[in-house]
């Protein structure tokens, strides 16, 4: 009996846990998919004709919509991939620091920071009147701060670049972090050690792929994250192409309704996006489960 009492309250539990996803999570995120995509297609809207592909036709045609993609996807990869990097090197070399509670509060300090003020700091940092150039121009390094190099609104998008390293570092070391206390990757580096590896070599061959495979979800999180990033590349981004998020919002706030449109065909587009990296991350932990 009590055993039974047991299982209808888990089972209770599971659907209580259901509903509540699909209230808060599943139903707003479907319905703005679906919103998004009828007006795309002129469904629906103040001055809409009727169903139609010209909306689509015309951000396909001028080639915005994958100039806009193409680049932001091209940003987020970078972006998680020097963040990733730095912060797999730093973990490695400097494990025996993941409980030192002042190098805790050093990566909570950048995380607890808007990422509006990011960038306005990055911006005061490289942009060429800021404090780099000024510091080459003292040293005599260049002749104006005029000389320095563009790396702010930038056609390689270093400035966006730098800004989502910045904000993405510290969080993935606490992750990195953590990960490596809960895996208890010490005790197989020790053991790796005991077989005649050195410290570095266990590391890296022991530590670095534990590492790895279980922070697969949390990378790719990472760059979905990037990709819909709105407030570093807005400050921080050229005016052509622009990042999808930024594309989208320009197209929807301006004053011609005939845009609009075009405005969800950017949003459903990014949805898209997205939905496949959420089915990537599904069909990744099937595999490994």
């Amino acid at each position: 009996m009590g055993n039974r009492k047991i299982v209808i309250h888990r089972t209770a539990e599971h659907w209580f846990g259901l509903i509540l996803l699909s209230a808060v999570i599943v139903v707003p995120v479907g319905w703005i998919m679906l919103y998004s995509a009828a007006y795309s297609f002129g469904g629906i809207g103040r001055l809409s004709a009727g169903w139609t592909l010209r909306y689509w036709m015309n951000g396909l045609q001028s080639g915005s919509l994958a100039s806009s993609l193409l680049l932001s996807m091209a940003v987020s990869a970078s972006i998680v991939s020097f963040a990733l990097i730095t912060s797999l090197g730093f973990v490695l070399v400097s494990a025996d620091l993941r409980d030192d509670r002042r190098l805790f509060a050093l990566l909570l300090l950048p995380l607890g920071t808007p990422v509006a003020v990011a960038a306005v700091v990055v911006y005061q940092i490289l942009n060429p009147g800021g404090l780099l150039a000024r510091i080459a121009f003292h040293g005599r390094w260049i002749n104006s701060p005029s000389d320095f190099p563009v790396f702010v609104n930038d056609v390689w998008s270093l400035g966006i670049i730098a800004a989502g390293t910045f904000t993405a570092f510290p969080l993935l070391t606490l992750f990195f972090f953590k990960t490596w206390s809960a895996a208890k990757i010490d005790k197989y580096c020790r053991l790796a050690e005991s077989l005649g590896a050195t410290t570095f070599r266990s590391r890296i061959r022991v530590a670095l792929p534990m590492l790895l495979r279980r922070s697969r979800s949390m990378i790719l999180l990472m760059f979905l994250v990037n990709l819909g990033s709105y407030e570093i590349p807005l400050l921080l981004g050229r005016q052509s192409p622009q990042m999808i998020s930024v594309l989208t919002q320009r197209r929807f706030g301006r004053f011609d309704l005939l845009h609009r449109p075009q405005a969800f065909v950017f949003a459903t587009a990014y949805l898209v996006v997205v939905a496949a990296g959420v089915v990537t991350l599904q069909l990744g932990r099937r595999h490994r489960g």
